[in-house]
Order: C-alpha cells, then structure tokens, then sequence
C-alpha cells in the first residue's frame, strides 16, 4: 500500500514537471518579432495625414495675382515731380521721369503734385503684380492715386511735365497702365536722358536769329550748357562784368534753375 502511494506520487512529480516545461517561455526570435509588430502599431499612433506633413515650399515675395496690391496710407510731401513722402515711406511713382531737381521743369513737376495734395491727405498706393517693391534707392515703387480718384503718373504725363519711362520697353517690369502713359506722354528725352518737359522746350526754342547774339538762351540750364559742344563759354559768368551780365541774369534767374544758387554774383560756377 505504502509502495502504491509512493508510485503514485512520483507520477503526480511527473506531471507536474511536465507542465512547468508546456509554460517555458516562447523562443527569443518570435518575442522579437511581436515586439516589431508592435513599436510598428505605435509609430502609426497617432495617424499622420501624409500631406499635411509634406514641407511646402517657400513662399514668394512677389505678388503673383492679377489684381494690384492696394493700401491706403498719408502724404507727407513731395521730393519733387516723380517722388513723394508718405506715412509708408518713399515713394517713386511707376512709370514716369520728370526733370532732376534743379533742372528746368522741376519746381512745375513738383507744383503739379502740391496742387493735387496737402499733407495729411490719404492716397492710394497700388503695386502691380510683377512689379519689383523697391527701386535701388529703398523706394517704394507704385501707382499713387488721390482720394478724388487722380493718378499722379498720368497727371504728370498729360500735363508735359513727365515722360513714360522704366517699364517694358526698357528693361524694366511691365505695369497695367504703361500704354496709356506712353500715349499721354508729352515731353520729351534729350540727347543725354534729361527730360524737357513741354514748358522747358518751348523755352529752349530760340529763333536762329537770336542765337547768332544771343547764344545762351540755347540753353534752359547751366548743366546743359556745359555739355556743349559747339564752344560757348560754361562760366562762371560774373554779374558785375558788363560783358557777362546778361549770360549771368539768364541763367540765374530766367531758367528757373538757380543758376546762382549760392548768390555770390557768380552763374554757372
């Protein structure tokens, strides 16, 4: 009996060994395996929308639509005929050239502007698309429109005091409104790229008569004067010389260009 009990309990030992050995743990290859499958799963958590997190490229700076930019800003003042102060900054009005200061044409350029705007007048800036925003100076480049609706461009162009310039035809970006400037255009380009306004012209237009002794009035300024290449004296010319005194009134007074700039009795110095 005792025999019995002892064979019986052995095979009980038996079995138990067996099933100790049925839960050794699973091989390390499929452990390794599930653990892929499962940092796979996790990586996928949470999902990610592939094209929302594709890099766009960089945005442009320039404008790329078909209808121009628009703000609204202050005149400040005018710097002369084709430029002007805003609460914005400097801006070269697109598309035109009017005499540099100093030469003749610039004080009536400048004057168009002043009888169109007071300072604290709102104007409208406009950039094309296409169009660069700032010139080399760090101007702003735009169309300036009055709150009565007047473009200071075509204003300058029709009243002789500008000619259409620096757009398509000469290197520069197209803008919307460079036919209609060019057809508006009434002044002129000099032989050296001065621009003479229709008043200028009309003045420079001396008989050939009186040019025989009268030779200076050829010329609306001293800067003109001294790119000729006929011979006529350049200056100075001395108010208190008899001989040079109607040369010196002509320049420094009758040109419009301050000829005798630092009042010393001296034109074209």
């Amino acid at each position: 009996m005792i025999e019995k009990s002892l064979r019986s309990q052995r095979a009980t030992e038996r079995n138990g060994e067996t099933m100790r050995v049925g839960r050794v743990p699973l091989p390390v290859g499929m452990v390794l395996a599930a653990a892929l499958v499962l940092s796979g799963c996790a990586a996928l958590s949470p999902a990610v929308d592939p094209v929302l997190a594709a890099p766009t490229s960089a945005s442009n700076s320039e404008s790329t639509g078909t209808e121009p930019a628009s703000e609204q800003i202050t005149f400040v003042s005018v710097v002369d005929g084709d430029t002007i102060e805003t609460s914005a900054g400097t801006v070269r009005i697109i598309g035109i050239d009017t005499p540099e200061r100093g030469e003749c044409g610039d004080d009536q350029a400048a004057a168009a502007i002043v009888s169109q705007l007071a300072p604290g007048d709102v104007v409208t800036l406009e950039l094309p698309a296409g169009e660069n925003d700032q010139d080399q100076y760090g101007r702003l480049i735009r169309y300036v429109t009055t709150a009565t609706g007047a473009d200071l461009g075509l204003l300058q162009l029709q009243a002789g005091h500008a000619v259409a310039r620096y757009d398509s035809t000469d290197g520069y970006p197209a803008h919307p409104r460079e036919a209609d400037y060019r057809a508006a255009q009434l002044a002129t380009l000099s032989p050296d790229g001065s621009v003479i306004t229709v008043t200028c012209d009309a003045a420079s237009a001396v008989p050939p008569a009186a040019t025989t002794d009268r030779w200076w009035e050829q010329y609306s300024s001293c800067t003109k004067l001294k790119k000729n290449t006929v011979g006529h004296p350049t200056g100075p010319f001395n108010r208190d010389d008899p001989t040079q005194a109607e040369p010196y009134d002509w320049f420094a007074n009758r040109t419009g260009n301050g000829g005798d700039g630092d009042g010393d009795g001296l034109a074209c110095e």
